[in-house]
């Protein structure tokens, strides 16, 4: 979409009531960036698992930025907390999708005039009668769509109950098998999980929310060795930053990112010369900088820095700056 209706009274809507207790103007503010973001890609939803939530993460951490930095584990917060308060979908959220009704209907009002449009209705949430308050003639691409995606799904269903009884017996044994294979394979795959979720929580001395216990298990899936989950915990208690859980985040979406996921990774990492030119990764309250990424030792030494880096570390100088100027005039500072 190239644009977007806003509502009048957004701001007043009693669901932001808590989130602006808790976070300030930053709960609407990033509510608003969030709705922006959707829009302006997919149209009526965000991708939120493996990397796209980290890049919405970061692009969120750059609509914020200012003089003084977010840790983008408040970031991530804010976002389960406007779930919570049922202004996105909690069942989608769980999925890995940013999304609620009255985006996708401001999505179907917006495209009414469209011929084609690509729609995933298995996250879709209006009905066919809230549709039609908005488009009574039923010409629109979407409802039409709509409805003939419904009744092939609704077909298939019946198709599948008309089958012989005895052919019917076997699958729903079959279905029960594969439901207790399923069912024992997430336990076996999240027991580990929340063990060393619990371990890293005892390690770093603080608590991790649920979405980052659900990370940590992504990681797993994905290969990532507990030796690699240690290493980043040794490296975050080794910087004490006043919020470990954003600072040890930080460090394993660099691993994932130079594909550090085992042992052998991390050995072969420590071999590297280590360049006496880089700067040395500092604690920055909780929020690494590009920088410290790469002097990390799950960072690739040789990178070099792109524009936004060098506004960032510019900006970052700037701050220090201006904290010495107030320390010589004598002003108390935070």
């Amino acid at each position: 979409m190239d644009w977007w209706p806003r509502d009048i009274g957004l701001f007043r809507d009693p669901k932001l009531r808590s989130v602006r207790q808790e976070f300030g103007v930053l709960g609407p503010y990033i509510y608003e960036c969030l709705l922006d973001i959707a829009y302006g890609d997919k149209g009526y939803y965000i991708n939120y698992s493996g990397r796209g939530r980290e890049d919405v993460l970061w692009q969120l951490s750059e609509y914020v930025a200012g003089r003084y930095a977010v840790p983008v584990e408040t970031i991530a917060n804010v976002i389960d907390r406007l779930v919570e308060c049922e202004l996105f979908s909690d069942g989608l959220y769980k999925r890995g999708f940013i999304t609620s009704k009255r985006m996708q209907m401001s999505y179907f009002i917006a495209t009414l005039g469209r011929s084609g449009v690509q729609i995933n209705f298995d996250i879709w949430l209006p009905t066919e009668e809230e549709m039609r308050e908005k488009n009574p003639s039923g010409k629109s691409f979407v409802l039409q769509s709509f409805i003939s995606w419904r009744e092939k799904h609704i077909t298939g269903q019946e198709t599948a109950v008309s089958q012989p009884e005895s052919t019917h017996s076997t699958e729903q044994d079959s279905t029960g098998e594969n439901s207790i294979v399923q069912h024992s394979r997430e336990q076996q795959s999240s027991a580990p999980a929340s063990a060393l979720a619990d371990e890293l929580e005892e390690l770093l001395g603080c608590r991790f929310d649920k979405n980052f216990c659900l990370e940590l298990a992504r990681l797993q899936k994905l290969g990532m060795q507990k030796e690699v989950f240690l290493d980043a915990a040794r490296q975050t208690n080794d910087k004490t930053p006043r919020s470990p859980a954003a600072y040890f985040r930080t460090v394993l979406q660099s691993c994932e990112r130079d594909g550090i996921l085992t042992a052998a990774d991390l050995g072969a990492t420590r071999a590297k010369p280590i360049e006496q030119s880089r700067p040395k990764p500092q604690d920055d309250g909780g929020y690494l900088s590009p920088t410290n990424l790469h002097g990390s030792s799950c960072g690739q030494e040789n990178a070099p820095l792109a524009d936004w880096e060098e506004a960032w570390l510019a900006q970052k100088a700037e701050i220090r700056k201006r904290r010495q100027e107030a320390i010589e005039r004598g002003e108390e500072v935070d």
